[in-house]
């Protein structure tokens, strides 16, 4: 899909070609777990593992447990790399290690959302989802302001990627503008981007191209905008202009400048211009409930990592992982966010309401779970929320229960009571219009104990009692 602003570019004797690897819609749906070992040619992973090494040398990664990984990049010799999880802990495999945001914690409702080698110094950049960017024996060159709160009108920053030279680094935010930090800016997509109910636009992904010093822009619905690069093709283009329902989450460019490779959350791997070495989707390693979020090369072989979000809690899955533009607002009854893309359901559990007049747009989907320490209790999910299920129908933490309108609307998910009439949110008799009830935190505190951004506690009252038999996290 061409925007009409992309900046053209020819490379010398390009080898562009456009490899798309597994079936488009393929979900692969294995018993929820941890990633089984790879035999398959060109491929490393092991038992236990949130990262599959394809041609490249698999040197560990964190175990499959929270929080939830969200970055990887190489070191820029090829002897190791980085992962980052959601907290901000950066976890080095044969490289050095330089520290974390981690290690000062992140500020309320904060994830960490992306990781950039600085080539200069051997250092990194991780950016979270408020703009604040931290250099690790990088040096701090600046960052976006992005004001908390504020009902989705400012999008999360997303992703950060290097100038090859190690001059700066660029930060993209979900509304596909960019901000560039001491280099040359090339152009975005802010202002281009549109919401659509069944298919949400948002920028998901950025890097570098070596060649020119330009950069690609991947979003959630498949296109690659090119910006004083070459455009080698995308999976939207590859289908025909339609997007499969299958959001692409991650974007890495080969390190001699030849191509990219697109990921998407099933963990196919889609290569333009550059080897396809492999990938989850292909060979079957990705559990159910398990969701590719990374990719980074390594420069010494040209293969690359593929690193996934597997972490369950209790037969429990981060219900929001595929959401892109999560911006946590109060926590009340529920807990709220500003959003866009699919809701999974939380496990396994049969869904018991699809609508209630009484809520924002008529949408209250709740479902009964049958299993984990939370079994017979009830989770809703209510706003602005398109249903996908049924009445009756059984679920799995695979089945998206609904899918949030756009990034500017909100929806509000938590402990349900049973089904009435009118349906009710679970001790909505402590809930005075102002305050964060004791259900609502126990909720949150689930959410963010399986890697999601957490909502922000309100101050207005006490929470109310809590059954003493309800399961903490």
């Amino acid at each position: 899909m061409d925007y009409g602003f992309s900046r053209r570019v020819t490379r010398a004797a390009p080898a562009r070609r456009a490899l798309v690897a597994g079936v488009h819609c393929l979900v692969i749906t294995l018993s929820i777990g941890v990633l089984s070992p790879i035999t398959s040619a060109g491929a490393t992973t092991q038992l236990s593992s949130t990262l599959a090494a394809y041609d490249a040398p698999y040197l560990g990664s964190p175990s499959a447990s929270n929080p939830a990984v969200v970055g990887a990049v190489a070191s820029a010799s090829g002897d190791g790399y980085y992962v980052l999880r959601s907290n901000g802990e950066v976890d080095a495999y044969g490289a050095p290690d330089y520290g974390s945001p981690a290690s000062e914690g992140l500020p309320l409702g904060t994830t960490a959302t992306g990781i950039a080698l600085d080539a200069a110094t051997g250092g990194y950049w991780v950016v979270s989802s408020n703009g604040t960017v931290q250099g690790f024996n990088a040096p701090f060159l600046g960052q976006p302001h992005i004001p908390p709160r504020g009902w989705g009108q400012h999008p999360a920053a997303v992703a950060i990627a290097a100038a090859p030279d190690g001059a700066g680094y660029y930060v993209l935010r979900a509304n596909g503008a960019v901000g560039a930090y001491g280099v040359k800016g090339h152009g975005s997509l802010g202002g281009h981007l549109h919401y659509g109910t069944t298919a949400p636009v948002v920028a998901v992904a950025m890097a570098v191209d070596p060649t020119t010093g330009g950069y690609w822009i991947a979003t959630s619905t498949g296109n690659v905008a090119n910006f004083d690069a070459p455009d080698d093709g995308s999976p939207l283009a590859g289908a025909h202009g339609r997007y499969n329902g299958v959001p692409v989450t991650a974007l890495a460019a080969t390190t001699d400048g030849t191509g990219y490779y697109v990921l998407k959350a099933n963990g196919e791997i889609d290569s333009y211009g550059a080897t396809l070495h492999g990938s989850l989707a292909a060979s079957k390693a990705l559990s159910e409930g398990g969701f590719a979020s990374a990719l980074a090369v390594d420069p010494s072989t040209g293969g690359y990592y593929e690193a996934v979000d597997v972490t369950p809690l209790d037969g429990y899955l981060n219900p929001l992982r595929a959401v892109t533009s999560l911006v946590p607002q109060e926590i009340d009854q529920g807990v709220d966010y500003c959003a866009s893309g699919p809701i999974y359901a939380l496990g396994d559990a049969v869904v018991a309401n699809l609508y209630d007049p009484g809520w924002p747009s008529g949408v209250f989907i709740s479902y009964r779970l049958t299993g984990g320490p939370a079994k017979s209790r009830y989770v809703y999910v209510a706003e602005n929320v398109t249903p996908k299920v049924v009445i009756g129908e059984h679920v799995t933490a695979a089945t998206v229960v609904g899918v949030v309108h756009d990034a500017k609307t909100c929806l509000e998910t938590g402990w349900a009571d049973p089904p009435a009439s009118p349906e009710h949110a679970a001790g909505h008799l402590e809930y005075n219009g102002k305050n964060s009830t004791a259900y609502g935190l126990n909720f949150n505190s689930l959410l963010q104990a399986l890697g999601a951004r957490p909502g922000l506690p309100q101050p207005f009252g006490p929470p109310g009692p809590l059954p003493s038999s309800w399961p903490t996290w």
